[in-house]
């Protein structure tokens, strides 16, 4: 399944509420990174194949649906509550240069809307393959690793006069650290020439 969404609007405010991980929590969640192409990675996107994998002792649930304007309601002024799941790809260097970047992707769900949500059982998962750009990164190439991280969220979008707000609450399930990906990194881009046609 694609891993990109895009929404925009204007007058967006939110407010969000915070906390940490309790290690007697049940609940636990892994992002394995099955797979990255290319592995010469630069500042264009590139394409990362993530298990979401149920690693704790009860189910979990998480959205998969990449498309946030597909949870609205047909009514625009009307709020509404879903999940949003992040999932990133950070980036660490393995030689001698201090390296980080991070890029992710966003799945959403919500229980008004069929198949949006899925609730995985302990040692169950879901597969997503998505496009994925650095939304930071290392200033010089380096060799490095990439390794599967996620952000989990409830969230109310509240309509207003002039723009909309939401409310955020972090959710936070044991995270299980998984195998990362060996990778090479450049701080470049490809240049996209367009071929004018001869003039007469």
């Amino acid at each position: 399944m694609p891993g990109t969404a895009c929404v925009g609007a204007g007058g967006v405010g939110g407010s969000g509420s915070d906390g940490a991980p309790d290690l007697r929590d049940p609940r636990a969640l892994g992002i394995a990174l099955d797979r990255v192409a290319p592995t010469d990675i630069t500042l264009d996107p590139f394409e990362a194949e993530f298990r979401v994998v149920n690693t704790g002792l009860v189910p979990v649930e998480v959205p998969v649906s990449p498309h946030l304007s597909d949870l609205q309601p047909p009514e625009e002024s009307q709020p509404f509550s879903y999940l949003s799941l992040a999932l990133l790809v950070r980036l660490s260097g393995t030689g001698t240069v201090q390296a980080l970047g991070v890029g992710w992707v966003e799945l959403y769900g919500s229980a008004e809307r069929e198949g949006t949500i899925v609730a995985l059982k302990p040692g169950q998962w879901v597969r997503v393959k998505a496009k994925v750009n650095l939304h930071t990164w290392p200033s010089q190439a380096t060799e490095g690793q990439l390794r599967g991280d996620f952000w989990l969220r409830k969230n109310v979008f509240r309509p207003q006069n002039g723009g909309s707000f939401t409310e955020v609450v972090n959710v936070y399930p044991n995270r299980t650290t998984l195998p990362a990906v060996a990778i090479h990194f450049s701080p470049t881009r490809t240049v996209h020439q367009q071929t004018q046609p001869p003039e007469p």
